[in-house]
């Protein structure tokens, strides 16, 4: 948690009563909620050197850019100079604070028939489609306050990969396709990179989108794979042995191709780009030094091409003819 000089600090930039504010949650950044004119904010501490504020200055312009278009995504506080990014120092440390508004609904849930559905898999790939087709008109509001472009590294931890040298054969080639892939207007843009089901709400059949965090400039195909590596992982099975796999990739797909249409050629990259998420995962979790059978099941798992050892999916289902 961050220091009462931290928390005096942001309620005199944002303007809330403190007895409102309460500790939410500490991952990458450190999570609070206030209220304000009877609405519920989350405030953001990112312990990020003084530069950094052009990235979430960046991510915040997009969110507002997205929420004016009426998407469901969390509508981001400005402050009184109308910025919304504020940096501060506390303790020899920087940080970088940012509000926006809470959105309504509660998590996924596989063993729940209204909270895993083909309407909500429908809805996932249309909200997801609509961001890629209104980011096509989007610009960023300066030269400065612009987000990164993806590089072939991004969330994969190279020096762990390292350990694993069929791991890193087979990561390598991916990664030389992807970067030699085209960036066509129609196929790449700003992105969220981590639309998995864990950085949205389902509020009835509707998704609110949170977390855009790790948004960059990639591959709208990138952003659709990231999703579906992230939806099978966690869901292509209930607790009751219910398989969704073939549900997810269908209804995700007609939901995104209704809204932001991608031809064949993008359609049959998402599985390259779920290959890389396997890869990404991979090597969040691998232990050079602790090689069990699960790791070996996932190395020869990744070395053959499969994602998951007991999920079949049909490769028909990535394109145009679903």
């Amino acid at each position: 948690m961050v220091s009462n000089n931290l928390l005096a600090f942001a309620q005199k930039a944002y303007g809330f009563d403190a007895e409102t504010l309460h500790f939410i949650s500490e991952s990458t950044n450190q999570i609070y909620q206030f209220q304000k004119d009877g609405k519920t904010y989350a405030l953001r501490f990112s312990n990020r050197p003084p530069e950094g504020i052009h990235e979430l200055n960046a991510e915040m312009d997009w969110l507002y850019f997205l929420a004016k278009k009426d998407i469901g995504v969390s509508l981001p506080l400005k402050l009184d100079d109308g910025n919304f990014a504020i940096s501060t120092e506390d303790e020899g440390e920087n940080y970088i604070l940012t509000a926006f508004e809470f959105v309504n609904g509660t998590f996924w849930n596989k063993n729940d028939p209204q909270k895993w559905n083909e309407k909500i898999f429908y809805n996932w790939g249309k909200i997801m489609g609509d961001i890629h087709r209104l980011t096509k008109n989007y610009q960023p509001p300066n030269k400065t306050d612009i987000r990164v472009t993806f590089d072939g590294k991004f969330s994969l931890d190279v020096d762990n990969i390292k350990h694993c040298p069929t791991v890193e054969k087979v990561v390598n080639d991916i990664i030389d396709e992807m970067m030699a892939l085209p960036k066509d207007v129609d196929a790449y843009g700003l992105i969220h990179n981590d639309m998995h089901q864990w950085n949205f709400y389902v509020d009835g059949d509707d998704i609110n989108v949170f977390d855009f965090d790790d948004a960059l400039y990639g591959w709208f195909s990138l952003d659709i794979g990231i999703a579906l590596y992230h939806a099978l992982w966690w869901g292509r099975k209930d607790d009751a042995g219910n398989d969704f796999t073939t549900s997810i990739i269908e209804n995700f797909l007609k939901g995104y191709l209704s809204t932001n249409p991608l031809s064949d050629f993008w359609l049959s990259k998402v599985l390259l780009f779920m290959k890389f998420r396997q890869i990404c995962k991979f090597s969040w979790f691998f232990n050079p030094e602790n090689i069990d059978e699960h790791q070996l099941e996932r190395i020869s798992n990744i070395e053959n091409g499969i994602l998951f050892t007991d999920c079949d999916i049909d490769l028909s289902l990535f394109s145009n003819k679903i």
